[in-house]
């Protein structure tokens, strides 16, 4: 026991001490099982007497972490290219959309939350990746997130090796006993909370009656659309870029976001009774854009998305590669224009707005370009076009909601 004590102690003397947390604190992002926090409240511990020294740990720890939750977070955005094919799994979907709903209501501190919830941070470096959460965001509050880590877990160290100077497995045995309790507790509460809520949505009605289901759609009817969505959109991970920020899989923009970043309400899946085509050259993928034409015969499959008026607008003017600014035309338009009827806005692609149909009072509309099929030349869409189209058709047909009509040919 006096061996294995003198080489731990030589070992967290040793300037070594600081790369070994380091390295131990990057690996844990990707692998949970090494026990980083375990080491670094060890190494703390000890550091109560003067070495090695409490500022270098949090240096080494929240150096380390950042670096590895960054390897993470690419991780994530690597396989983001195949997460249309994992939403089969109905798990996995679940999975994402909750990480989805985190992130738009959370934003970046769900980085930060993630250090301290068991199993937390992997799903949160890694999840942030998958939705496209941008590079010099992530950084920041994860910067903040490692940082608020390292102080915690060495603030424990301390303490143990404080208060047992003298015997310092014993200091390290109450620290991390310490932080134990404290996790357990934290997760013991939010388990309680869950359940609670669980038990209060069982028991409440979905509308409370059809009088407050008429008052919620009456009052939608006034601030909300149906954006109906025929060509990348359709996936609704790629629609979550236009209004969170971010870049698609195979794209090369990354986009600002909507100025409200709530993702959609309710989706469903419906068929178009036009067509669409290919023309123009794309900024974002390159080779050519998918335009809707309601003279040609369809169908067409299409997502349909509950947004506020002021998100498609914001969507729209992403599409034209502008900036969402305030008092869009396309804000009032949705709500003035009769329900089979169109009207442009300006001459680019995405300019003309369609009022498709009308559902509960909410208008169904959507975007597309001046021209027809015939009045243009056609031309190939690249690759990671067709693939994110694809994976759109996929959520389209396996998509299940509200019972929306067919649109009416404008």
């Amino acid at each position: 026991m006096d061996f294995a004590l003198e080489l731990l102690t030589a070992t967290l003397v040793s300037p070594w001490v600081y790369l070994l947390i380091a390295v131990a604190a990057a690996l844990d992002s990707l692998v949970p099982i090494v026990p980083s926090e375990t080491l670094l409240i060890t190494a703390a511990t000890f550091a109560a007497t003067g070495q090695p020294h409490p500022a270098g740990l949090v240096l080494a720890a929240a150096s380390g972490a950042l670096l590895g939750d960054l390897a993470a977070h690419l991780v994530g955005r690597f396989a983001a290219t195949g997460v249309g094919r994992w939403r089969r799994w109905s798990r996995v979907a679940k999975l994402l959309d909750s990480a989805h709903s985190a992130f738009s209501h959370r934003g970046g501190t769900v980085l930060i939350a993630g250090r301290f919830v068991p199993g937390g941070r992997s799903l949160a470096t890694i999840g942030s990746g998958l939705l496209g959460f941008p590079v010099r965001a992530f950084l920041l509050w994860d910067g903040i997130g490692s940082l608020a880590w390292a102080l915690y877990s060495t603030g424990i160290g301390l303490i143990g090796g404080t208060l047992f100077e003298d015997r310092p497995l014993l200091g390290v045995a109450v620290g991390i006993g310490i932080a134990l309790a404290i996790t357990g507790s934290a997760e013991l509460v939010r388990r309680l909370l869950s359940l609670r809520q669980r038990r209060r949505t069982r028991h409440r009605p979905r509308f409370g009656n059809l009088q407050t289901r008429d008052v919620i759609m009456e009052e939608m009817s006034q601030t909300h659309v149906w954006y109906v969505s025929y060509g990348s959109n359709m996936a609704r991970d790629r629609l979550a870029c236009y209004l969170q920020g971010g870049r698609p899989p195979g794209a090369m923009v990354t986009y600002p976001g909507a100025r409200d970043g709530t993702l959609p309400q309710a989706e469903a899946g419906i068929d178009l009774p036009g067509t669409i085509y290919f023309a123009g050259e794309s900024k974002v993928w390159g080779g050519g854009m998918a335009f809707y034409d309601h003279s040609v015969p369809g169908p067409t499959p299409a997502k349909a998305y509950l947004i506020t008026a002021e998100q498609f607008a914001d969507v729209a003017a992403q599409e034209m590669n502008r900036p969402p600014e305030p008092d869009s035309p396309l804000e009032r338009l949705v709500f003035d224009l009769p329900a089979g009827s169109s009207h442009s806005v300006g001459p680019g692609g995405y300019e003309t707005l369609l009022v498709l149909d009308h559902a509960d009072g909410v208008p169904m509309v959507t975007f597309t370009a001046a021209h027809g099929s015939a009045d243009t030349e056609h031309t190939q869409p690249q690759e990671p076009y067709l693939a994110m189209l694809r994976t759109g058709t996929a959520e389209v047909r396996a998509a299940s909601g509200l019972r929306l009509p067919a649109a009416a040919q404008v």
